[in-house]
């Protein structure tokens, strides 16, 4: 279980400093679209995409796929 916190320890950590390069090597000279501007857009935008996807996707399996607890009963009714 400990080594487990230390890979989302690494993990994490991998992120921020890959998130603090993105911010403090800014190339904007080769920006094709006004959000290449702007820095560490793609990685708030990739984040915000993956959350996006897990919130969806949890609400889609408790509305649509679910099943109540009483669904299959022993009785075969």
């Amino acid at each position: 279980m400990k080594s487990v916190k230390v890979w989302w320890g690494l993990a994490g950590a991998a992120a921020l400093a890959s998130g603090a390069a993105k911010i403090a090597y800014h190339d904007a000279a080769h920006a094709r679209f006004w959000w290449h501007e702007v820095p560490a857009f793609d990685l708030v935008y990739g984040f915000a995409g993956c959350l996006a996807i897990i919130v969806l996707s949890k609400a889609l399996g408790k509305l649509w796929l679910q099943r109540p607890e009483g669904y299959y009963d022993e009785d075969g009714r």
